[in-house]
């Protein structure tokens, strides 16, 4: 029977969805965008398209790529009903973003009691989840990682979508709450090592209360426990099998190349420099300082409502307080204490500062910025709550504005990849080959160029495409190669087409002329 109660909260959920929907929407009537940029998305864009849609087909073992295939299978099944051009990659990112406000609605209202053991929240109960879910629907950086084909969004709604189901598990102790939440978690590991991070917290606090089953229950603790271990281990099993199976020789490990270029050390987090396999990496803030700030963003929570993560996280010694055998307050302090300091200390230790890392800690730190707004609303027995709304209301309209300025800047950067492809062709002939770096799949999908990533040549690959007389060009920015890959295959490359056959400068192009066009002697036209 559907209760008065659960059909408000589904019709709450449903409007933060079309809301998400239809902001990101917008962007995109306004706008013309693919949701193909830069490296990552062409790489998983191409290998759903092409090498796993054809290895599903005939029934044959999945294909390495260098990340989880849990997105590129999502493009697969999208591709059977809509086809498989990139806006179908593209809305189904958009559609995962937009059920990310819902989900952390739905996981609010689960938690919110626990939040305030003893007191009444009256109607601030439904208030409180609903900014929450507010929060993260306006929220710059998912609202631009719903438009683009990345597993980012796909990922954060699954690792959402599991921790409510566990959330539900702990209130009503039904075993398919638990399958559900373990098959999500798994689903959104097989998208992104990342969402390994959250999966930590939940799995203690669903491993802790299918042990107070156990004491009464032990029979159906087991029968859950092995349920869910099923459903877990069939959806990981690509990376299972990937783990175990022995490195290869010459080639990467499949869905496993992240596991193989990151290391962590706690000490990163004092430090802003770093050398890994993207070269030499300089940012102007240490890692933990970076990490620590980063919810105060523009493009996050904005300063107006991070500052509402302080009163928040006071919040949360009163589970502390509430005692371990109370279920609620374990779990509200697994997702909402342990979630987000997994997540940010983890990236403080590792040596690389990218803004969308965060994102995988959005939904814990929204519903602690809401829990905030609501502790601050009631100091001074609530005669600041006309300052708080309006803070509150300022920071919502900031979150808008920000998320239409990012979606809008990244889809501009776009249009400018596009102009430089258009100015590359105007200068080289059809039969020409091109030699690039940070541009290569750009130009292979959007342009005529028979084009080569310069990143995987050595000399004698350059030895033996010289030896085709084809005219050949080299665009690149040439202060990144020789500052960030100093030593490494670009600069090494450049350093040997300059010195060797010998390169003729044909100008400059890129938003700020950083990408140089040159002719390779002795291969012209």
């Amino acid at each position: 029977m559907v209760t008065p109660t659960v059909r408000r909260d589904a019709l709450w959920a449903l409007a933060l969805s079309v809301l998400a929907l239809v902001t990101r929407a917008l962007t995109l009537l306004v706008y013309s965008f693919d949701g193909l940029y830069g490296q990552d998305p062409f790489a998983y864009y191409d290998y759903a398209v092409g090498p796993l849609r054809t290895a599903l087909a005939s029934f044959q073992p999945w294909p390495p790529t260098y990340w989880p295939p849990g997105y590129p299978l999502l493009i697969v099944a999208a591709g059977v009903i809509a086809g498989s051009a990139p806006p179908v990659a593209q809305w189904v990112s958009l559609l995962c973003g937009a059920a990310v406000p819902a989900l952390t609605y739905l996981l609010a209202r689960e938690v919110w009691a626990a939040l305030w053991p003893g007191e009444d929240t009256g109607r601030w109960a439904q208030t409180g989840p609903l900014l929450a879910g507010l929060l993260v629907a306006l929220n710059p950086q998912l609202w631009q990682s719903s438009i683009v084909v990345m597993a980012d969004a796909p990922g954060l709604a699954a690792a959402t979508l599991g921790a409510w189901a566990l959330a539900r598990y702990v209130r009503n102790g039904r075993a398919a709450w638990l399958v559900v939440s373990g098959g999500a978690l798994a689903y959104a590991v097989l998208t992104r090592w990342a969402f390994a991070l959250p999966a930590i917290p939940i799995a203690l606090v669903a491993l802790a209360r299918l042990w107070a089953l156990a004491r009464t229950q032990w029979k159906a603790a087991v029968g859950q426990t092995l349920a869910a271990a099923l459903v877990t281990g069939l959806v990981l099993s690509p990376l299972i099998g990937s783990l175990l199976s022995p490195p290869p020789a010459d080639d990467f490990r499949a869905f496993a190349v992240d596991l193989d270029v990151y290391t962590w050390n706690p000490a990163n987090a004092l430090r802003r420099e770093f050398v890994t396999a993207d070269g030499l990496l300089s940012y102007r803030f240490p890692n933990g300082l970076y990490y620590g700030l980063l919810p105060l963003h523009p493009y996050y929570f904005t300063p107006l409502l991070a500052l509402f993560l302080l009163p928040g996280l006071a919040r949360l010694p009163a589970l502390a307080r509430s005692g371990w055998r109370a279920r609620r307050s374990v779990l509200a302090l697994g997702l909402l204490g342990v979630w987000p300091l997994l997540v940010l200390g983890f990236h403080a230790g590792a040596p690389w500062q990218n803004f969308r890392f965060g994102l995988a800690a959005l939904p814990p730190l929204a519903i602690l910025a809401a829990a905030g707004v609501g502790a601050a609303a009631r100091w001074r027995g609530g005669r600041l709550r006309w300052l708080v709304a309006a803070l509150t209301v300022a920071g919502l309209a900031w979150m808008a504005y920000g998320g239409w300025q990012l979606s809008r800047s990244f889809i501009l950067r776009k249009d400018g990849d596009l102009a430089l492809v258009a100015a590359v062709e105007a200068q080289t002939p059809p039969n020409a080959r091109l030699l690039t770096f940070g541009q290569t799949l750009t130009f292979k999908h959007y342009s005529r160029l028979d084009t080569h990533e310069l990143w995987a040549l050595t000399e004698a690959d350059l030895a033996a495409l010289l030896a085709d007389p084809a005219p050949t060009y080299l665009l690149l920015d040439v202060a990144n190669a020789e500052s960030q890959w100093a030593g490494r295959a670009p600069e090494i490359n450049y350093h040997w087409l300059r010195d060797g056959p010998g390169l003729v400068p044909l100008g400059q192009s890129g938003e700020q002329g950083e990408y140089q066009l040159f002719v390779v002697k002795g291969a012209q036209p």
